[in-house]
């Protein structure tokens, strides 16, 4: 999965396999012991933690975010602005969230840690789906009852496009829990001649047709066996549009995530693709030992042309010039070229005469380095060569 995929991790999920450091547990392993399996089967190599849903909200509703740039790509917080020269980039060290998610994989678990798996249990204990569908539909008035789940989607648009575009910002700002924004969204749209909610505040529109819908459906039995977990599941559509394919095992997913996907985004059941992954390994689990010691970025640094794997048909959608880069002539590595790029992107980011910039035009950026630590193996895969490996060693890279 790490090989062929770039994995949005949002904040829900890091949070949900945190909370059950707090579970008591029917085996003889520990809490810690099933959280860190967890975690050694997570993506790190081409995974990035998601900046948090309410993060972008704020930042939108302040004009420093817009979602329409970044639809289909993981949201990554920070990054310093560095110039050297004439040259001027972007340095997106660990996050908070990253180093978190760093200390997970080494299964070291910090207090911090522990206290937010404690509040996010007793967070779940307090919900009242009850409560609050009183307060959602007391304030939106009376609407019929959905038939089915595309029913109440279309209902919740019409809220959307209809009701009265201030008194919805209001009421929304309210319901996402940002009361102290209103004065002055309501002012900047005022200001910007009230254009439609759809295109001024997406991200807002999107949270809020999701939250409608939800308690539209609620009052029904369209959703049978509905627990206070539900209310967390739904938050994972949040970062809908983060991503160009959501894959859950959950029914509730299932049903849902569906009806909030773009043209360019796809649902898949998680057993569908895991069973893909399974055929994946299968396939590669075949190949000669003397290709497997090249390590996956070679031998598999594009997915098979077999149109049966759901990979290469993802590959096929949303990366279509794969087939004609894989066809190329691959030349070989040069070493002291390989080396010179790492000196100059070293420079780049470490340099004292460094200098910080305001460009935000990303076509007038000159480069953007994402720093990680990746293990060079997954499980029973190794990730690069044996050369490469002690490269890396005698660079110190690696341990």
């Amino acid at each position: 999965m790490d090989n062929f995929y770039m994995s949005t991790i949002t904040p829900l999920f890091f949070v949900e396999c945190l909370a059950d450091l707090e579970k008591t547990i029917r085996s003889k392993s520990t809490p810690e012991q099933l959280v860190g399996s967890l975690a050694d089967r997570t993506p790190e190599s081409q995974s990035s933690p998601n900046v948090h849903h309410m993060t972008i909200l704020k930042a939108e509703l302040s004009r420093q975010f817009d979602v329409t740039t970044v639809y289909g790509r993981v949201a990554i917080a920070g990054g310093d602005a560095v110039q050297l020269g004439d040259k001027k980039g972007f340095v997106f060290r660990l996050s908070p969230e990253a180093e978190a998610l760093e200390r997970w994989t080494r299964r070291e678990f910090l207090e911090v840690e522990r206290n937010i798996a404690r509040q996010w249990r007793r967070s779940l204990d307090l919900v009242d789906f009850d409560a609050m569908v009183k307060a959602v539909m007391g304030e939106l008035g009376r609407w019929r009852k959905p038939k089915t789940l595309e029913d109440a989607k279309q209902i919740a648009d019409t809220v959307i496009d209809y009701m009265d575009p201030e008194w919805l910002l209001r009421f929304g700002l309210n319901l996402l829990g940002v009361p102290e924004a209103t004065d002055w969204v309501i002012e900047d749209w005022i200001g910007r001649r009230r254009p439609p909610l759809r295109e001024h505040v997406p991200y807002f529109t999107f949270m809020l047709t999701i939250n409608i819908f939800f308690c539209l459906v609620l009052p029904t039995q369209l959703l049978r066996n509905v627990k206070a977990s539900h209310h967390v599941d739904l938050a994972y559509l949040y970062y809908l549009p983060f991503c160009s394919v959501f894959t859950s095992k959950d029914n509730f997913h299932a049903q849902i995530v569906p009806l909030f996907l773009g043209p360019m985004q796809d649902f898949v059941n998680g057993i569908d693709f895991k069973e893909d992954l399974k055929k994946l390994n299968a396939l590669y689990s075949s190949l000669p030992e003397e290709v497997l010691k090249t390590g996956l970025i070679n031998f598999a640094a594009f997915p098979p042309e077999d149109t049966d794997f759901f990979v290469t048909r993802t590959w096929d959608k949303y990366l279509p010039p794969w087939r004609a880069i894989k066809a190329q002539p691959q030349r070989e590595r040069d070493q002291e070229e390989e080396k010179r790029t790492i000196e100059e992107l070293k420079a780049l980011t470490e340099s004292p005469d460094l200098q910080t910039h305001d460009e935000r035009d990303i076509d007038k950026i000159s480069y953007v380095k994402l720093e990680r630590s990746v293990h060079v193996r997954k499980g029973k895969w190794f990730r690069f060569s044996e050369e490469q490996i002690q490269r890396m060693r005698d660079r110190g890279e690696i341990s």
